[in-house]
């Protein structure tokens, strides 16, 4: 299972329709209140991005009865989930739980209704397996059935790419970057042509998919810490060797300073999911068509990703399941990527025209093609509900490694060391 760190931005979607791919005028905003259940009917809570009017409309007319309505939560969603489950009042008879989430409400599984119960293991052939294994607990328990997932790529500027000399077909520079290695003598031809021209944003970039490519993360299913690992280790020396290499541009995600890099061309790549376009598109809008998606060095991690789950003791949960069931068929989730840039979970949506579509920002590619075939490398991670905690250490050592040049043997140490703390401080045995 994957704990997942999200950089998107929720201001706005990718729309692709007829084919090709622009830019809606703002998020999902199918509401009908926004906070606490209310009312009566079938309630689902979901963060500001939501479901796409057209599916809410499709879903209100095929359950004539049930009062559907979609309330859009904002602000810190899981605090809000956690504290309504815990009060047992007002409780929503569908929630989102996002994928960075899922390992905490797995560990307060008795919260939620096992969907295996409404008949939920017949559909799970429709959906990712690797995604779907996610929102199951050890105990057997299928928290949730997944909305859409992150497997992740390389975005690039062609142009820039074609101007340098460097491969700028998509299948011809994944086939140039299977290693790291590869990928980081690229970013040195670049800085030797334009010193202010950068291919990695930060190290965190690299280390968080790098770790993810291993198949594991840094604590076992056994509750033990393993952060100090080869695993880890070998990512957080793939990480300095980029900054080594003086291709990292150091910059913050989701910052001014990052928007102003990626118009400018002088970061010409990055790495990303399926909706981390709507974030390019957002920071440089006068770069559409200059860019294209190939796979990136090994196989592909994921980032993102989120699934719809019923709490226990709600009413008509037999009526909430059928209406998870319609929102997250193939059909809708086509939408939904249409609507969001959302990937989607379901197979059969995964090959439907919408998301095989070719795509303007991207100079006319099929990036759905690079996604599913990303999709189908991903591997599963265990993920235990504190890896977020214990494994922050590591990020912020990197971060003091890029910002003020601290030594990279000694903000290991140092991460480590602080990681084991936590880990001890959160009752995670530590070998």
């Amino acid at each position: 299972m994957t704990m997942h760190r999200f950089s998107r931005r929720s201001a706005l979607g990718l729309g692709a329709a007829a084919g090709s791919a622009a830019l809606l005028a703002g998020c999902s905003t199918s509401t009908s209140g926004s906070g606490g259940s209310g009312g009566g009917g079938i309630n689902l809570w979901i963060w500001p991005e939501g479901f796409a009017d057209d599916v809410v409309d499709d879903i209100t007319e095929g359950f004539p009865d049930a009062g559907f309505r979609q309330v859009v939560q904002g602000g810190d969603f899981k605090q809000k989930l956690q504290t309504t489950l815990q009060s047992g009042s007002g409780l929503p008879h569908i929630t989102g739980i996002k994928g960075e989430d899922i390992a905490h409400f797995a560990s307060v599984a008795e919260y939620f209704v096992d969907l295996n119960t409404l008949g939920a293991e017949d559909h799970k052939a429709q959906y990712a397996d690797w995604k779907w294994d996610q929102a199951t607990t050890l105990e057997g328990q299928q928290l949730g059935i997944p909305i859409d997932i992150g497997p992740t790529a390389l975005f690039y500027r062609f142009d820039v790419f074609e101007k340098n000399g460097l491969p700028s077909d998509p299948v011809e520079l994944a086939e140039a970057i299977r290693e790291w290695e590869q990928l980081f003598e690229m970013g040195k031809q670049l800085q030797a042509a334009d010193a202010d021209t950068y291919l990695i944003r930060n190290l965190s970039g690299v280390f968080d998919i790098a770790w993810r490519q291993s198949g594991q993360a840094f604590i076992d299913e056994e509750g033990v810490f393993i952060g100090a690992d080869s695993h880890v280790k070998n990512a957080w020396d793939l990480a300095i060797t980029a900054h080594d290499a003086g291709i990292n541009a150091a910059l913050e995600s989701n910052t001014p300073d990052l928007a102003a890099a990626v118009a400018a061309g002088r970061l010409p790549a990055d790495f990303g999911a399926s909706w981390h376009l709507a974030d390019l598109i957002v920071d440089a809008p006068d770069t559409s068509g200059m860019w294209h998606v190939c796979e990136h060095p090994g196989d592909a991690a994921n980032l993102g990703g989120s699934f719809l789950a019923i709490p226990a003791h709600v009413e008509d949960q037999e009526q909430a399941f059928e209406i998870i069931l319609a929102l997250l068929d193939a059909k809708n989730l086509a939408r939904e990527y249409a609507h969001s840039g959302n990937f989607p979970a379901n197979l059969e949506a995964m090959e439907s025209d919408e998301v095989q579509g070719e795509v303007e920002f991207l100079g006319g590619q099929v990036a759905g093609e690079v996604f599913s075939h990303a999709a189908d490398y991903v591997r599963p991670l265990y993920e235990d509900a504190v890896d977020g905690t214990i494994n922050a250490p590591f990020y912020a050592e990197l971060a003091l490694v890029e910002a003020s040049g601290k030594d990279p043997s000694a903000a290991w140490d140092a991460a480590v060391a602080e990681a084991e703390r936590l880990a001890e401080q959160n009752g995670i045995t530590v070998g």
